[in-house]
């Protein structure tokens, strides 16, 4: 039986403003990460380093996911399902 991270619990400890601050610098590593140089040369030496960017966005998923199952995500209205008129 699969499993999502909601499930799993995984930041249920933590409260919603720790769940904020963590998506926000996760989600400035990731503009760091996309916006740094991918290589570096100096005395006819060059690097390449690659921009492994899936982890980082794989946690802001999470994150964003937990936040909206708590009513507190990007939109900032409590997740409810649709109201039906009888």
């Amino acid at each position: 039986m699969n499993c999502c991270h909601r499930c799993m619990g995984i930041y249920r400890h933590l409260t919603v403003l720790e769940l904020q601050a963590m998506r926000t610098r996760l989600m400035a590593s990731l503009q760091d990460r996309l916006a740094s140089p991918t290589s570096a040369a100096h005395n006819g030496r060059s690097v390449q380093y690659q921009q492994n960017v899936a982890e980082i966005r794989k946690e802001i998923a999470a994150l964003s996911e937990e936040l909206e199952a708590r009513g507190a995500g990007v939109s900032g209205g409590a997740v409810r399902g649709p109201i039906y008129i009888v």
